[in-house]
């Protein structure tokens, strides 16, 4: 049909419109598309200057730490950097970087022994386009400023428990730590651990043979020993198994890698790799002399499987043995393959000896004259450690004897007593110390009452109590309070035994010569024992000086006073309390442990042999809040709790005897926050050889620098 002239000139420019709305619609897409993709440009861009900008601030949060070490290194180049950044933090500058800016936000100088350092870094990127990008970070830093030493050695190994003579572990141990510490349980001989409940621990290493047969924990990272390794009735994984001998592990113990210079055996459990070295070269499978010896296979033997385990990888330098179903990937042996039945199923198998292999089996092996290459197993190293407590005399602010059957007390550098080798006193009593006895004090608040008699103080003669003992200053101090007025604290018992058994003695270091026993009553001491310690299981509990601080703390249900501010004790020792505040690297920083005992006869400060070592023996049952050393042996039960490191010297013969920890032990390494800057859980000092602390006492010591962590603002 033919349209008329009108309708085909409207169709046609209804087209035309048609045609130019679609390239309009083209245009805008096109327009939008452009935009979104510059947008998308510019926010690429964005990113990235914001990338950069972050870089910048760490790269320049780095960069002042390094400059900060530098500082360090000389103590005239310290002084005039802590003066300035007291007195004029807007100098603070640092050339070199571009596109940062430093600010110091704050400068604490509280604290004797550290410096705590906020820096605000701001970092720009891309500045003076559209898509500039700026960043300001927080860094803070820990400042250790250089000094004189006073004794005070490298920090110790992290080893939450050391001990020789062995190990045996039962009830239920908990090891508590901040998130992302580790640690070690190390032992010089025998570990043991069975019939319990264990949490917490993270590595055991021992000289000898491992054994964990029943019981639950949870998982370990590593078990490394100087023989076997054994591991059944349980329920956990062990990340990595290291024996120089052999490794065997049953039911429902899972690993991720099972090395071994001998032969390895699995019953159950899914395992990682299985690296087996068969004594290949001769020699090479060794235990260490007195070693219990607890997998029955032959060290020349290579990996022996039972039922029903799942393995990644075998690796033997002989025969692999499959006793049962098994599911493995790799399997290769320098030595025979030897299959019971069809059920071992593998991805790819290789052979040096023979493989008699079942027809009616889906499975093949390839022989291979290629050697497996393995590297061995190191030994387990522990190195030699003593103590001797007549090596920490000097230290000690208060140290109890006896002389001709009357009890004495040395008293030195405690602000408030005369030191009793002062000249004003008696020569007796500069030799020997105080008379420990009763006084006759007179009491103010009680007009009735002119006077009464209490028990421990520190007197320069031996009379009776008399009015004289106050009015003529005979009598100094009362250094301790028990229950009543007329026992003292500390009581020599009849069997010779130093016994705390009351409220609380004067904070310091307390050395006695012979054994102690803690009962009662909740102390700030650093307790030293010649001979051996007890803290039973009455009621209060021990602080390490370091733990207690200047002021004293409350944790668990326990209160202990302070060292330098306490209501109870109007005198505190020197040095630990200077110019107001508190010290807590005095003597090597000793004040980090609550328990030390053990000792050599006098006059051998560098060890002695076992047959002459006394004491050394320590046993908790109660909160003992900081570490622990033990110069012989150490035990736990009751319902000890331990809030620090503990280790064990083995300095006597003690035959069959060895460290146990059993009933309900908890070993809580979570030190609060407020607590960190002054108390270590290690202990924080080596107690070298002789007893005392490492380093020399005038020695110049470098500081040190950390970055304590960063946010953005």
């Amino acid at each position: 049909m033919t349209l008329p002239f009108a309708a085909r000139k409207q169709h046609g420019i209804a087209t035309i419109l048609t045609v130019v709305l679609l390239g309009l619609s083209l245009a805008s897409a096109t327009l939008v598309g452009v935009s979104h993709l510059r947008s998308s440009q510019e926010l690429s861009t964005s990113l990235h200057a914001q990338t950069m900008a972050q870089k910048r601030a760490w790269l320049a949060a780095d960069a002042f730490g390094d400059f900060l070490t530098q500082v360090i290194q000389d103590q005239a180049d310290w002084q005039t950097f802590d003066e300035a950044a007291r007195t004029q933090p807007a100098s603070l500058q640092m050339g070199g970087l571009d596109g940062v800016a430093l600010r110091l936000a704050s400068y604490d100088d509280t604290l004797p022994s550290a410096r705590t350092l906020a820096l605000h870094i701001t970092a720009t990127a891309a500045q003076g386009s559209r898509a500039a990008a700026s960043t300001t970070l927080e860094a803070v830093y820990q400042i250790t400023p250089p000094g004189v030493t006073e004794g005070e050695g490298p920090q110790p190994d992290r080893r939450v428990i050391q001990f020789r003579d062995g190990l045996n572990i039962s009830g239920d141990l908990r090891v508590l730590t901040l998130p992302g510490e580790s640690y070690q349980i190390t032992v010089d001989g025998d570990v043991n651990l069975g019939g319990l409940s264990a949490g917490g621990i993270d590595v055991i290493r021992s000289t000898r043979s491992i054994r964990f047969v029943g019981g639950s924990s949870t998982d370990f990272r590593e078990m490394h020993a100087n023989c076997d390794v054994q591991l059944s009735n349980g329920a956990f994984s062990v990340e990595t198994v290291k024996a120089t001998r052999n490794a065997c592990l049953a039911n429902t113990i899972n690993s991720q890698s099972i090395v071994a210079n001998g032969s390895v055996e699995v019953t159950g459990g899914v395992h990682g790799d299985i690296r087996a070295l068969a004594n290949k070269p001769t020699g090479v499978a060794q235990c260490a002399t007195g070693a219990a010896q607890l997998c029955s296979i032959t060290p020349g033997f290579g990996v022996r499987t039972r039922p029903s385990p799942r393995i990644a990888n075998i690796y033997s330098k002989n025969h692999v043995e499959f006793n049962s179903s098994v599911s493995v990937g790799r399997v290769q042996a320098e030595g025979d393959l030897l299959i019971s039945g069809c059920s071992p199923d593998w991805a790819t198998a290789t052979y040096g000896g023979s493989f008699a292999n079942n027809p009616s089996c889906s499975r093949s092996a390839t022989r291979s004259a290629q050697p497996v290459l393995l590297e061995p197993v190191p030994a387990v190293e522990v190195e030699p450690e003593t103590f001797d407590a007549n090596a920490l005399r000097d230290s000690a602010n208060y140290i109890y004897s006896t002389t001709d059957g009357a009890v004495r007390v040395k008293i030195q550098n405690v602000d408030g007593i005369r030191d009793s080798a002062d000249e004003l006193n008696p020569s007796d009593v500069r030799q020997n110390g105080y008379y420990f006895r009763a006084a006759n004090i007179i009491d103010p608040t009680n007009p009735g009452w002119t006077s009464r008699t209490v028990a421990g103080y520190a007197c320069i003669n031996n009379n009776a109590p008399s009015r004289r003992d106050e009015t003529d200053g005979h009598c100094l101090a009362q250094l301790g309070r028990s229950h009543n007025l007329t026992t003292p604290l500390p009581q020599l018992s009849s069997n010779n035994v130093w016994l705390f058994n009351g409220d609380s003695h004067a904070p310091g270091i307390v050395l006695v010569a012979g054994d102690m026993e803690i009962g009662s009553g909740t102390y700030t001491n650093t307790f030293i024992a010649t001979g051996n310690l007890h803290v039973t299981t009455a009621g209060g509990a021990v602080f390490a000086l370091n733990y207690a601080g200047h002021d004293g703390v409350t944790v668990e249900g326990h209160t202990a006073m302070g060292v330098c501010n306490n209501s109870i004790y109007p005198f505190r020792p020197t040095e630990f309390c200077k110019n107001g505040g508190y010290d807590h690297r005095a003597y090597g920083a000793i004040g980090n442990y609550a328990l030390l005992a053990g000792s050599c006869p006098p006059g051998s400060p560098d060890g002695c042999v076992s047959s002459l070592y006394s004491g050394g023996d320590i046993r908790v049952e109660k909160a003992v809040f900081g570490a622990t050393k033990a110069g012989n042996l150490f035990s736990s039960s009751g319902s000890a709790r331990l809030y620090g490191y503990v280790s064990s010297l083995a300095q006597r013969n003690n035959g069959t005897t060895i460290n146990m920890m059993g009933a309900s032990t908890t070993i809580n390494l979570q030190v609060p926050v407020e607590l960190q800057e002054r108390y270590d859980p290690a202990g924080g000092v080596v107690l070298n050889e002789g007893g005392g602390t490492s380093g020399t006492p005038g020695e110049a010591t470098p500081g040190a620098v950390e970055l304590r962590w960063g946010r953005y603002l």
